[in-house]
């Protein structure tokens, strides 16, 4: 009976012996290689993850930019049309109300009109802070591309903060 205990812990030892050179033959680069692949993965979805975030962010930002071509589009259509000087005064006037400056007066000016585009000539009065009045007077300019401010005086309110600003625009249409 000893024999055959023997003989059973030799197989053992040598089953065992076998298991650990099949692996570290066989499949101690193919478990390597698994662990990397694991790791690899998880790397690949946690950039996935984040590019739809960026995918999402762009996809709001293309329907911005379409937004805002098409209204280029729509002001060189009125450019192009007659009423440009009726929708450059509601323009003006939505503009003050949204950096919160009172437009006191539009006076209209000379129009000259030449070959290519007719110049208007406007005298506008505002009141406001400084800032707003600013912020006002670049997106003026930046908005709309055909207004130049060709003259401006400005005077401080003696009761408040607010300051009055008289320019002098020029608006060109084609």
């Amino acid at each position: 009976m000893m024999d055959k205990k023997k003989i059973d812990i030799i197989a053992i030892l040598s089953l065992a012996v076998i298991f650990v050179l099949f692996y570290s033959l066989f499949l101690k680069d193919d478990i390597f290689l698994y662990r990397s692949l694991s790791i690899q993965r998880a790397s690949l979805k946690s950039a996935i993850i984040r590019d739809l975030a960026l995918i999402e962010a762009h996809k709001s930002k293309q329907s911005e930019i379409m937004a805002l071509e098409e209204e280029i589009k729509w002001n060189i259509e009125m450019l192009q049309k007659e009423n440009a000087v009726p929708y450059f005064l509601n323009y003006t006037s939505s503009l003050a109300g949204r950096y919160r400056v009172e437009l006191l007066s539009v006076e209209p000016g000379e129009v000259l009109e030449g070959d290519l585009f007719t110049k208007s000539i406007f005298t506008t009065t505002l009141s406001g802070g400084f800032s707003n009045i600013y912020n006002f007077m670049y997106h003026l300019e930046d908005d709309w591309k055909g207004v130049k401010v060709e003259r401006l005086t400005m005077d401080k309110n003696p009761g408040d903060n607010r300051i009055n600003v008289r320019l002098t625009l020029a608006v060109l249409s084609i």
